[in-house]
């Protein structure tokens, strides 16, 4: 939820709790218990679907970091092999760029790490016939790492899944919160009305509890 929406249901579930604290006063009006029911229905929908969001979120992240550890995994045999191949024919500054550990990659910030697996899989692309031929490299390694590079960089952007999985739950949420106001606009701010002068303490506190605070 975003802070306006959290202001919401803190409107929402004050007002709740007010009219619990005052059962008694308005328990003979039918209705209101009635309206009252559906908002705190309402109000346990919000939560669910804010738990809904914020687990689309949570489990995204641990995919990335397993995708990472992977990437990582894998582009620290490849350029093993990179490493040999260069230190045998020679090319000191290509053997230097390919001396990172699968711990030193995960270490990285995802850009940098990206960064760097980029490099390997360019210097194994370049010098693929080689490899292949004297070095016991394949270019399923190549297309393996290659396509979860194409992954991460999705993940790392703004991922299809959580897309939809969060924009679901956002729906939901700006629904309920829709239905949240109809059934406080609409039906019990009109019959509080009843206590408007019979009982102007029980109405004004309800307008309070009513009130969005922002935060």
């Amino acid at each position: 939820m975003n802070q306006t929406q959290i202001n919401r249901k803190h409107m929402v579930e004050t007002t709740l709790s007010f009219l619990d604290e005052n059962v008694a006063t308005w328990q003979s009006i039918a209705k209101i218990g009635e309206v009252k029911n559906k908002l705190s229905d309402v109000n346990q929908a919000i939560d669910k679907a804010a738990a809904d969001q914020s687990n689309a979120q949570v489990n995204m992240g641990k995919i990335k970091t397993e995708l990472k550890r992977t990437i990582c995994e894998k582009a620290d045999i490849m350029n093993d092999i990179v490493e040999a191949f260069a230190l045998i024919t020679g090319n000191e500054m290509l053997a230097q760029t390919m001396a990172d550990s699968a711990s030193d990659l995960f270490k990285m910030k995802n850009d940098d790490m990206l960064r760097r697996v980029k490099q390997i899989i360019d210097a194994a692309t370049a010098n693929k016939e080689a490899l292949t031929a004297d070095y016991g490299f394949t270019t399923e390694q190549i297309t393996d790492l290659q396509a979860d590079y194409d992954r991460f960089l999705e993940l790392n952007g703004q991922p299809h899944e959580y897309r939809v999985k969060s924009s679901v739950a956002t729906l939901t949420l700006e629904e309920l919160f829709a239905e949240a106001s109809n059934l406080l606009t609409n039906q019990l701010d009109n019959l509080m009305k009843i206590f408007k002068r019979r009982d102007a303490n029980l109405y004004n506190g309800y307008l309070k509890a009513r009130m969005v605070v922002d935060y």
